[in-house]
């Protein structure tokens, strides 16, 4: 026979408690690696529906989503994406996710549209950003004309962001061929403007290549790629063109 202490001990334990969502939710952003992401996602996503709040809904879907676009798992990405839309809150970002998960699935079209819904849901703080990346994308796939109203949509709301709209809108023009009135003043806007690290840096070093200010395109065009050399496999989906296009610049500066 078991010591009392023991039997008390024993009979003390219970049941473990139940996990709720918001449990799960925590477990997901602390795993270690996508296959983790995903199964707390799914676990959480599993309880019945009226336990789960909209917010916690929305978020641990898109921990499912950061989970299947880092397995490379496009398309079921862009579906998670768009279930989050469907919740209610946050469904600009969802949409902006979609169109990520699209364009990195190289559906183009598809990635046009659903940017356009982010841009449309947005809150005013975050429009300016919306149309950016609708511009980025229509720049891309050859529409100028499309960026270039784009841009002015996103100039309309700018704030902190406005000499990155500014600078890409140069960058635009200067890439289609055309001419910029005060190039110089808008690249000393954004190289001393907070939003001129990052992106910003890839935007300058870009307008200095067109403009054959070598020295200031590869400090500007190296420093983005060293930033991003050690970027997870998201952002290396979705910075596929920009990378690429920074490598072909500096590989043209470098045989110069």
């Amino acid at each position: 026979m078991l010591p009392y202490s023991a039997m008390a001990s024993s009979d003390s334990i219970g049941p473990a408690p139940r996990l709720l969502p918001e449990d799960y939710l925590a477990r997901a952003l602390r795993a270690d690696d996508p296959e983790g992401r995903r199964r707390e996602a799914e676990l959480g996503l599993a309880l019945p529906a009226e336990s789960i709040e909209a917010d916690t809904r929305v978020l641990l879907l898109r921990q499912l989503y950061l989970a299947e676009m880092a397995e490379r798992r496009y398309r079921k990405a862009a579906e998670s994406a768009a279930l989050m839309a469907s919740v209610g809150p946050l469904a600009d970002i969802a949409h902006h996710d979609r169109c990520r998960a699209l364009q990195a699935a190289g559906d183009v079209q598809a990635a046009l549209g659903a940017q356009r819904l982010a841009a449309r849901n947005a809150p005013p703080r975050r429009r300016s950003f919306h149309y950016w990346s609708l511009a980025t994308l229509q720049h891309f796939s050859g529409d100028i004309d499309g960026a270039l109203k784009s841009l002015d949509k996103g100039l309309r709301h700018a704030q902190a962001d406005r000499p990155l709209l500014v600078a890409h809108e140069a960058y635009v023009l200067l890439d289609a061929g055309e001419a910029v009135e005060d190039l110089q003043g808008i690249r000393t806007d954004l190289a001393t403007a907070k939003c001129g690290q990052g992106y910003g840096q890839l935007v300058l070093g870009l307008i200095a290549h067109a403009i054959g200010d070598a020295p200031a395109a590869r400090t500007h065009l190296r420093a983005f790629l060293r930033r991003n050399a050690s970027a997870d496999e998201v952002k290396q989906a979705t910075l596929r063109e920009e990378l690429r296009r920074a490598r072909l610049a500096l590989a043209e500066l470098e045989s110069d």
